[in-house]
């Protein structure tokens, strides 16, 4: 992956970071508070989506608020790990609706995995019929979420990137 940047200039970086904040905010708004017109705004966000810096537009959801979910953060080990078996599982869980997020990792476990259920016993379930329709094998350890501290939606993305000095010290 490259390091895109190098191509973005700090009226970029602001549209970026008043985008990651307000998502709804409107081009006239987004030009008063970055110094561009509404029109050039429009072009900057087309060329980052096009990009791919921007991906999508998304509104953050409670679900515990939402539908009385809760999550649970799983660490995978598949058994007798192979690059086909890490194939399968990944293209297993790109179907399953309670699968809510899955990385890949490096370390002891391969993925880590967001689950939503409606309780520990659907959870369960929703574990269960994994195990059964992947046709991967896996070990797995539940961490249920209690409390979400900090998410990408508050992240402040000016600060963030400025930590990229840090690698210049």
């Amino acid at each position: 992956m490259t390091d895109q940047r190098k191509d973005l200039d700090r009226i970029d970086l602001k549209i970026l970071a008043l985008l990651h904040r307000e998502g709804r905010v409107t081009k006239a708004a987004m030009g008063d508070q970055v110094g561009l017109s509404a029109s050039r705004c429009w072009e900057r966000m087309k060329k980052l989506e096009k990009s791919r810096i921007i991906r999508g537009y998304h509104a953050e959801l409670d679900l515990g608020r939402l539908a009385k979910l809760s999550t649970f953060v799983v660490q995978i080990k598949l058994t007798d790990y192979s690059y086909a078996k890490a194939k399968v599982f990944e293209a297993g869980i790109v179907s399953q609706p309670n699968v809510i997020a899955c990385q890949a990792v490096l370390g002891g476990v391969d993925y880590l995995m967001t689950v939503a259920a409606f309780g520990i016993e659907h959870y369960q379930t929703i574990m269960d019929r994994l195990l059964e329709t992947l046709n991967v094998s896996f070990d797995y350890v539940t961490l249920p979420v209690t409390k979400k501290l900090k998410g990408e939606a508050s992240l402040d993305l000016a600060a963030l990137l400025a930590t990229a000095q840090d690698l210049e010290a």
